[in-house]
């Protein structure tokens, strides 16, 4: 019975730490590989405040979540700058150095031999040693943080996350801060993390280096494959089946000499039939589809109206912009004027500088050379996510829609001002964030309405037909709420019927007052969609003005058929 109540004791443990590593890769896409760093340093924070400055429980509890939740931000700013193998390599070597670092600090770490004799807990007068005693205080923290990483991937932060994990530069379009996003993530994993290795210290009474080898962040990956990535449960399932599956393997007859050889070999026998035959996991990964919520044109109406007190007619300016790539010039003085309440359309042959002249407006590229100016006031060393606040959105030639999301949700995520994106909010005022995700669901809603994918809402963006994709776009850019849309080829590849249809849509953002522009190589659609034309070759602008003037340039038809 004892071994039974031990068993119990660490797969509470192991759920907590396979649940917060969850959060890290199957939510936000952060393939980090040092989860054991986390684990340790909530382990040895709380010996080392047990036992030298004799605080009693939860104090050193809480001190371990602290001081790992920063380490844990910390460790996240290099994953702005990589991610893939090298996210996997940073997070390995810091994995490593860590655990160098606890056997060589012998004088804080008790180095090799670690640190032994940590205090019970003492809890409304009872110790707490021994499984059957901890068991009980083990549950209910493996159950708390199980329901706080519920939370967090349940609101509209968790809903930030995964679209980040299908597409950081559409999640910035959209307005989201990758750089908080990460960070975020990272910090709560770490937080998590340190209440296993908290536990751990108080049930072992002990802690050492061997305990937090790589091999530990190895099986803890191997929890959150194994129960499924993106599903806490099959986190929780999967902590159950690798811990008790090694403690039934011992129960299995095998021949002395080899045995553990053997035991071995069957424990990675079943792992790989596991993958091979399951790959997405015990429990896959569930088909979020976003609160309900019930809109209204009033709704439509607020996400459309623009702000027309400053600026003129002219929204956003690009003046003698510049971008070189090495030694290719991609623009070259380029001036550009967007007006209010017109759509405007880019043109050129491939390789003139159209989608790079938006990556420029927007953030994702900065200029070398030139100025851009909004409503009448610079831009300089603005964001892509910060542009989108402050009202420039664009989409992308390739859509980069976040295809495992539900249509809603892709509409959601894209709405401004969400109080749940912020991880204190999500814990101050939960009923709030509650409230208004129910709001913005009907905002959404309300949006799909008026595009015309009201019937496509709860159905994930993949599932949907090319034309269904492109309106997608279009609903996303509406509800950024910007006062600039600038769209990447939303006309190409549709049939007549569809492409009328987003033109009409085009033209009714533009009577909204909005300001729109277009990259499209169908001359046809230009002529009908745009009021006004800018001719681009070699990153200049050649010609500007009236769509059916500039068609009838043989010239300009010269250079864009040649």
């Amino acid at each position: 019975m004892e071994l039974v109540l031990h068993i119990a004791v660490m797969v509470c443990i192991y759920a907590i730490l396979a649940t917060s590593f969850n959060l890290l890769i199957g939510f936000a896409g952060l393939f980090a590989f040092g989860h054991a760093v986390f684990y340790a340093l909530g382990a040895y924070a709380t010996a080392l405040t047990a036992i030298r400055l004799h605080l009693p429980f939860p104090l050193p509890l809480i001190v371990s979540v602290v001081v790992t939740g920063v380490v844990g931000l910390a460790v996240a700013l290099p994953s702005l700058r990589i991610a893939g193998i090298y996210l996997v390599i940073t997070t390995l070597a810091l994995q490593v150095i860590t655990i160098d670092v606890i056997i060589n600090w012998t004088s804080l770490t008790g180095g090799p031999t670690g640190i032994s004799d940590v205090p019970p807990i003492i809890l409304f007068g009872e110790t707490l040693s021994g499984p059957a005693r901890f068991l009980p205080l083990a549950a209910v923290s493996a159950l708390f943080c199980f329901l706080i990483a519920r939370h967090v991937g349940g609101s509209p932060f968790g809903r930030a996350l995964r679209a980040m994990r299908e597409n950081e530069s559409a999640a910035a379009s959209v307005g989201k801060n990758i750089f908080y996003l990460k960070v975020s993530a990272f910090g709560m994993a770490a937080a998590l993390a340190s209440v296993a290795g908290s536990l751990f210290a108080y049930y072992l009474s002990y802690v050492g280096a061997d305990s937090f080898q790589v091999s530990e962040t190895v099986l803890i990956l191997s929890m959150v494959v194994v129960g499924g990535t993106g599903n806490l449960v099959g986190s929780v399932l999967g902590a159950a089946f690798l811990v008790v599956l090694p403690e039934a393997l011992a129960f299995v007859d095998l021949p002395e000499g080899t045995a553990g050889q053997l035991r071995l070999l069957i424990y990675g026998c079943v792992l790989v039939l596991f993958l091979v035959f399951r790959p997405e996991g015990l429990l896959r990964e569930p088909r979020r589809r976003g609160p309900h919520g019930v809109g209204g044109k009033d709704a439509v109406t607020a996400a459309m109206q623009v702000a027309t007190s400053a600026g003129g007619n002219v929204v956003l300016e690009g003046i003698g912009l510049q971008k070189r790539f090495g030694g290719i010039i991609a623009i070259d003085a380029l001036d550009i004027r967007l007006e209010r309440g017109r759509i405007t359309g880019l043109v050129g042959p491939n390789g003139a500088g159209k989608t790079t002249a938006f990556n420029v407006l927007t953030g994702f590229l900065r200029a070398d050379d030139g100025e851009i100016r909004y409503k009448g006031k610079s831009l300089r060393n603005l964001r892509p996510h910060e542009l989108v606040r402050a009202g420039i959105a664009r989409s992308f030639q390739d859509l980069r829609l976040f295809t495992g999301m539900s249509v809603l949700e892709n509409v959601l995520v894209a709405l401004p001002r969400q109080g749940g994106d912020r991880l204190l909010m999500l814990f101050l005022r939960p009923l709030l964030v509650r409230r208004e995700d129910h709001a913005n669901a009907g905002k959404a809603m309300a949006i799909l309405d008026f595009i015309g994918l009201q019937e496509r809402a709860y159905d994930l963006a993949g599932d949907l037909s090319y034309a269904e994709e492109k309106l997608l776009v279009v609903a996303r850019l509406i509800a950024t709420e910007a006062d600039v849309l600038l769209f990447d080829e939303p006309l190409s590849g549709l049939d007549a019927t569809a492409m009328q249809k987003i033109i009409e849509l085009l033209r009714r953002l533009a009577q909204s007052s909005k300001t729109v522009c277009i990259i499209e190589h169908n001359l046809e659609a230009i002529r009908t969609a745009c009021d006004h034309l800018v001719y681009l070759d070699e990153g200049r602008v050649l010609a500007q003005g009236d769509p059916n003037a500039l068609m009838r340039d043989p010239e300009l038809m010269r250079r864009y058929f040649q």
